[in-house]
């Protein structure tokens, strides 16, 4: 968390997008999901996942937050919410046309039950 903090905010203050842009809840929820993802189950070990073919780094994290900033400010209200982000975090999933789509699909299922 401290990391893609760190990173988003930098990479924000470079491309002149305000600090609240992207609230830390949001930050937090594309870190859990990434993690949920790579580790293939939820943060508290009920559910179990397959996991992507990607490798879902970091970096990856951060892009995706910085993208959901930058469609904040530019096309939107300029307040980050879940549902910006989910395009890019999908970007990111979705690399094997035909594992990933199945993984992420299950993911989004699995999460509409908790």
């Amino acid at each position: 968390m401290r990391i893609v903090t760190e990173r988003v905010a930098a990479l924000g203050a470079a491309l002149s997008l305000p600090p609240a842009a992207a609230p830390a809840e949001e930050i937090r929820r594309v870190v859990q999901v990434f993690r949920e993802l790579r580790l293939g189950q939820s943060e508290d070990g009920r559910i179990k996942f397959k996991t992507p073919s990607g490798t879902m780094s970091t970096a990856e994290v951060i892009s995706v937050i910085v993208q959901g900033m930058s469609l904040a400010v530019h096309l939107g209200d300029g307040q980050v919410r879940f549902d910006d982000l989910l395009s890019g975090i999908e970007g990111s999933v979705v690399r094997d046309p035909v594992h990933d789509p199945v993984v992420w699909r299950e993911y989004l299922d699995a999460l509409s039950g908790r």
